[in-house]
């Protein structure tokens, strides 16, 4: 008998064996790719980390059905990281032509690296969730909603407003960019009012203006603005700190918090900028935490506190007149509401949800009477170029390339824009220098807009794969993990072109420094430029919620997230610029709530 077991032995030793070879072989063909797609330094240090990881990855590690979920998740993300290997960006964001920005083309190659990015990304997922469960297991969360110590509200918000405040000094009265110039001409009467900017936010602004036209200094009623303003975020930011103080988080985490949106020049920066999206940001914030306490207590908060709904209600208006693509995002959360309720209805767990579903669009039913008829009628329109920004520079980049028209395309092509000054105009990274090139013909798109759908149709028929090229190159900045450059964009506030002001009408307003200290160039300490994490890791963070909402069977918290994924849908579809962090803000002021969720939803049973 013994003769035979170690024959057997050995057989099992040498499976044992082979399967080892296997695993290493495996490791490093992963990591090879790994490191070759994610666009990481090629230096001995990082194939090391890479093998080690992936080998420590798959050895024992199976395939279970209970990893489909971060399957599909994955395999999403293997496509962005794809696309984003693909990109070659030489040239300026802004003004960088098709010779400059392409993409190359794919090849056998990315089949295979996208079976072991998904394997590979898989495995890294599970392993990472489920030693983060064990992790967690130790954290007590507390169901306490809303905010219950108003003094700490008020402080946590004074001590962000004063960390802020050396910026106000420094860059009085606040940074006036191109766009809020638009917006001041308009506030003051010179320009045309209409819907470019948003009307109330214009209103506001003209509110503040009046204050500094009273006492006869109109750069007073710029900082008027800017103050309001700083109160505004901070209050916001700092009601998000004791919301998550409520839910039994330690005071030493809340001060690093309090901190952090203090001491970050970003928050800063942005604090002090006279454009929208702070204030609708910020408001985008508040109301994620509003959507989420009902989620939390499965609905009963409706009928807990009387003022919920107006809260709700009042944040929803605010987030729809400040930013133009706020009531998308509003209808977005509407059908995240329904579909929550459909799937509420089988199993009654969440209660009041149809109380919520109705106010909410009773409020977006009245907006949109307010910004289509309302402001039609009354003129207040903004041009309907603005929002087919992607659209059109996916028909431009087909024109650039030569690519399969019909006849009519072409006819319509050409009343845009002379055939022949694609190549010149198109820039694939930003609508904007197209669509204000002196040859556009803006006239000729108002004429013929029930032309532009269908022969955007027509045209991406026959070129789906440059449309796609089109699409990617305009919004990478919101989804590519792998450009890694865009961590180190400090350009959010250069972007808005400072310089007009001074170089253009500036209606009387003089930015100056409140303070000068001899020797000391106060400018270079606290400096206009801070690049913040890439929007890009916040937003897949953001789907990681998605994927442990559904993992978990969790749907009443895709309420909480609804605000912040119809954001990303919305520069996904329509932003005119492959990046600027200043249109996801709202990512940047809910990293702690994402965190807090995150940590929620790792401590919950599957329902």
């Amino acid at each position: 008998g013994g003769y035979r077991l170690s024959i057997k032995d050995k057989i099992v030793e040498r499976g044992v064996l082979i399967s080892k070879i296997a695993v290493i072989v495996f490791a490093m063909v992963c990591g090879r790719y790994f490191i070759e797609y994610m666009r990481l330094p090629k230096a001995g240090i990082v194939w090391a980390c890479a093998f080690i990881i992936m080998y420590y990855l798959f050895s024992g590690w199976r395939l279970e059905k209970q990893q489909i979920p971060y399957m599909i998740f994955s395999g999403i993300l293997s496509i962005a990281v794809i696309l984003g290997y693909h990109m070659e960006l030489h040239g300026s964001m802004y003004t960088g032509l098709m010779t400059e920005n392409y993409m190359t083309s794919l090849t056998v190659n990315d089949v295979i690296a996208f079976l072991l990015l998904t394997i590979t990304i898989t495995a890294l997922l599970e392993k990472i969730i489920t030693r983060f469960t064990r992790k967690v297991e130790s954290i007590e969360i507390k169901c306490t909603y809303g905010i219950s110590n108003k003094k700490a509200w008020l402080g946590a918000a004074l001590i962000i407003f004063i960390l802020w405040i050396p910026y106000l000094v420094i860059y009085y009265p606040g940074f006036i960019f191109g766009d809020s110039l638009g917006s001041i001409a308009q506030a003051l009467g010179v320009a045309k009012l209409y819907n470019h900017h948003p009307i109330f936010y214009t209103l506001f602004l003209k509110m503040c203006l009046s204050l500094g036209i009273f006492i006869k200094d109109i750069t007073f009623g710029c900082a008027v603005y800017t103050i309001v303003q700083m109160i505004y975020i901070a209050l916001c930011l700092g009601y998000q700190i004791c919301w998550i103080r409520n839910k039994g988080i330690g005071i030493k985490i809340c001060i690093i918090l309090t901190v952090f949106f203090g001491c970050i020049p970003f928050f800063a920066q942005n604090s002090i900028a006279m454009w929208k999206d702070p204030i609708f940001s910020s408001t985008l914030a508040v109301w994620s935490l509003v959507l989420a306490d009902f989620a939390l207590s499965k609905g009963k908060i409706i009928s807990d506190n009387r003022f919920f709904l107006v809260k709700s209600n009042l944040l929803l208006v605010v987030l729809c007149f400040s930013r133009n693509n706020g009531f998308y995002i509003g209808l977005f959360c509407e059908l995240v509401i329904i579909l929550i309720w459909i799937l509420n209805r089988r199993k009654k767990i969440i209660t009041g949800l149809k109380k919520l579903m109705v106010s909410t669009g009773c409020i977006l039913l009245i907006i949109s009477i307010v910004i289509g008829p309302v402001y039609t009628k009354l003129d207040l329109n903004g041009e309907p170029v603005e929002s087919l920004g992607i659209f059109l520079n996916q028909m431009a980049s087909v024109v650039a390339y030569d690519g399969d028209m019909t006849e009519e395309d072409r006819e319509y092509m050409n009343g845009l824009l002379p055939l022949e000054n694609y190549k010149d105009t198109y820039r694939p990274c930003v609508v904007d220098l197209l669509k204000w090139d002196q040859n556009f013909s803006q006239k000729y798109l108002n004429e013929h807009l029930n032309g532009f759908m269908k022969t955007y149709i027509s045209m991406f028929i026959r070129n789906p794969y440059t449309y796609i090229e089109a699409w990617a190159l305009n919004t990478y900045g919101y989804w590519a993990l792998n450009r890694w450059e865009l961590n180190t964009d400090a350009n959010n506030i250069y972007k808005g072109n400072l310089g007009d002001i001074e170089n253009g009408e500036n209606y009387g307003i003089v930015p100056h420094s409140l303070l000068e200290i001899q020797k000391v160039d106060l400018k270079s300490i606290f400096e206009i430029g801070d690049a913040p994490v890439a929007l890009a890791i916040l937003t897949w963070f953001v789907f990681l919620i998605v994927l442990l909402i559904i993992k978990k069977q969790k749907w009443g918290l895709g309420l909480a997230i609804a605000p912040t994924l119809g954001l990303a849908i919305t520069l996904f579809v329509a932003t005119p610029y492959a990046y600027w962090q200043r249109y996801g803000l709202a990512q940047y002021y809910l990293v702690p709530f994402y965190i807090f969720i995150v940590v929620y939803l790792l401590k919950e049973k599957k329902e």
